[in-house]
Formats: structure tokens, sequence, C-alpha cells
């Protein structure tokens, strides 16, 4: 292919690429991919081993949690380092708007053609998906569409990231220190926290248990989370909270399996545990494991600087848009029809999992090849001149070898 489609990662403002980090947002899209991708009931007929599975596919929701984590740690260090530029809030969401806007107004476009070809009718509430604010509704809000193969209820994350975009810049720029973004951070997720046991406690949860998992308030101790880890690892202090990164790390995964044993799985709609002290256990054992892997030499850096990892990583915001409506094609064809001629609901849901995976990557390698990559051509216009560090100085030598 020629150079001009595919760029190399502009390190205006993130300096040097950390490849580790391409493989962080692998992991997560493709937990995402195995949980919408191979959907079934969580009681399947089969043994402990099959149970188990369906307990994994069905806990893949972490996988946006992850996304959010990372998504904090290098927006927020993007903001901090960007601080003495002349032009901090034109690069910032210059830049921001020509990553996301092309693809997802992209997609929207095409999808309101398509389904206005085929005689299908868009709600009111396509507003809100195109102003992101859908996810802010308390109340169930209605279908955008009444075409079944469309399936966008998966952008919510991205209205939770497009909001925190939009308001967290206003603070870190009137903060301006490491130590004050640090506390506004901690604030923050301790306030999502609340706001969680607080849906809880009033019973709200129990009538819209979507407010646990999607609703802003509700799901930025991520994000919060991953911005107290990019000024963690700008400080004095960051020797040590990389040191502590696996100990914290394992003893998360330990609190998270405890609850799986006791709660039959790990999904925030069964449980409210698992959706208010478990969910905030997780992030922050994903907060972790992405200070793991800023870790050169270390064998979490070497998993998560897989090239598989790193593949699905480079191309995860497509795969993410594009797979949930792909899965509705084929799933709405295909699974009845192997499930009549085989008799097997395994096979009826893994082999049209597998097509839409295939599907998803190869749409999300052509719509990154040749239309979001011409967007992206144009953030160098946006480059930041500051002489302060970048992130890649911020991150641990090698451990030396004796």
């Amino acid at each position: 292919m020629p150079a001009a489609l595919h760029p190399q990662p502009d390190s205006s403002t993130t300096g040097r690429h950390i490849p580790a980090l391409d493989g962080v947002r692998g992991i997560a899209v493709i937990l995402v991919l195995i949980c919408h991708l191979f959907w079934s009931d969580g009681a399947p007929a089969g043994g402990h081993l099959l149970h188990f599975v369906a307990q994994f596919r069905a806990a893949g929701w972490v996988g946006v949690d992850l996304f959010f984590v990372l998504s904090g740690f290098l927006i927020t260090g993007i903001l901090y380092d960007t601080l003495p530029a002349r032009h901090f809030f034109r690069n910032f969401y210059a830049r921001r708007i020509l990553r996301i806007f092309p693809l997802y107004y992209g997609v929207f476009a095409l999808l309101l053609l398509i389904t206005s070809i085929l005689g299908e009718h868009w709600s009111r509430s396509l507003f809100s998906y195109l102003t992101y604010t859908d996810n802010l509704h308390i109340k169930i809000h209605i279908p955008p569409t009444n075409a079944p193969w469309v399936n966008i209820n998966h952008f919510w994350s991205l209205m939770v990231e497009e909001q925190f975009y939009l308001c967290w810049p206003l603070l870190v720029f009137l903060l301006r220190s490491r130590r004050r973004i640090a506390i506004a951070a901690i604030l923050g997720a301790l306030a999502s926290l609340a706001v969680r046991l607080t849906l809880v406690h009033i019973g709200l949860s129990a009538h819209a248990p979507f407010l646990l998992y999607s609703w802003t308030p509700s799901c930025l101790d991520g994000l919060f989370l991953g911005a107290l880890l990019a000024m963690a690892v700008r400080s004095r202090l960051r020797d040590r909270v990389l040191a502590l990164s696996l100990p914290v790390l394992l003893a998360c995964a330990a609190v998270i399996a405890a609850l799986w044993y006791t709660h039959s799985g790990f999904e925030p709609d069964h449980s409210t545990v698992v959706a208010t002290w478990g969910t905030f256990v997780l992030v922050i054992g994903f907060t972790a494991f992405t200070a793991a892997t800023l870790r050169a030499g270390t064998l979490s850096q070497k998993a998560a600087s897989d090239p598989t990892l790193r593949f699905f990583g480079r191309y995860s915001y497509g795969l993410y848009v594009y797979h949930y409506t792909i899965a509705g094609l084929i799933n709405g064809h295909l699974r009845p029809i192997l499930l009549a001629h085989t008799g097997s609901k395994f096979l009826s849901v893994l082999i049209p999992g597998l097509i839409a995976l295939a599907l998803s990557v190869a749409v999300a390698w052509l719509s990154f090849t040749f239309y979001e990559s011409r967007f992206l051509l144009l953030k160098k216009r946006f480059h930041d001149h500051s002489r302060r560090p970048k992130l890649h100085e911020f991150v641990a030598e090698p451990p030396a070898l004796h």
C-alpha cells in the first residue's frame, strides 16, 4: 500500500509511540467483540466448561471500562503535556474532531441512506445520537430506528467519552498543576462510585439497571483513574507507582475472581455489588494493568506488544463502531438456518460470530485505510510546539541486566 494510506502515529502531542498501549486497546476491543458477536443465553445446556465460557463471553463488557481507563490516561496526558502550547483548545479539539467525527457521522450518513432506500424509519431519538446525548436520558429511550439489523446501542460509550472530552480539558486548563489535576481525578472517581451506590440505595437502578453502567455520571471512574495514572507517571512517584502496578493488579484480579464465583459471573445487570464496588475494583485493576504495560522489558509490556493485539488496537475504533450492525445482519439470517440444519446451538452461535468477526475486521481495515486516514493526515496541521516532555519520557527504562 502507498505510505500515505498508513500514516505513522502523530507524536506531536503524545510523544514517541508506545506499541504496548495499542495492545491494551486491542485487548479492550477483543473483549467487546467476544461479548457482542457470540451472544447467547446465559444458561447454556452443557457442563461446567460451557457455563464458564458463557460467563466469560458475558463478562466481555469490561472491555469498555478498559477503553475508558486508557482514554483517560492518554487524553489527560496530552492535555497536561500541551498546556504551554499557544493554541491549547484549538489543537486538542481539532485533533479529536478529526479522529472521531468522520467515522461517527459517516456511519450515520450511510445508515440513513440505506434505511431510506429500504423504507425504514428513524425516531426522534436520532437527534440525541447525533448530539452524543442519548445516554443522558434517565428513562429507557425508544430505539432510534425500526430497522432490526441496525444496532448502535453500544454508542453510549462513545457518548460518555465525547462528553468527557468536552468538559475535562477546561478543568485541566484551570487546574494546571499535577497535584490539583490528580486530586480532581480522585474526587471524580469517588463521585462516580457514589452515584452508583446512591442509585442502588434509592431503588432507581432496579427499574433502570442501565443507569449503573451507561449513564455518564455513574461510569466516569475509569476515565478519572486513567487521568490519575497520567499524572502519577509524570511525578516523582512514577517508579513507585509502576512498581506497585503488578501487586495491585493481582489483588484486584483476586477480588474479581471472588465476585465472579459468588455471583455466578461478572455481570452488572445481575448483581448490584458487581455494578458498584465490583466495577470500581475492575477499573482500579485496569489502571494497574495499563501502568504495568509502561514498564519497559517486563512481561506485561511484552504481552501487550503482541502484533495481533496491536493490529486489533490500531483498528479498534472502526471495529467498535461497525461490528454490532454487521452482527445484526449476519445473525438474524444465518443463526436460524444453521440451527435448523445442524441442530447445534453451539455451531449456530460460533459460525455466524466468526463470520461477523472477519467481516468487521475487513470493514474496519477498509474504513481506516481509505476513509479515516485521510482525515488523520490533517492532524499534522495542529502540532504542539511546546517543549514540555511527552509520555515516552516518563516511561521507566528496561531493568538493568546483571
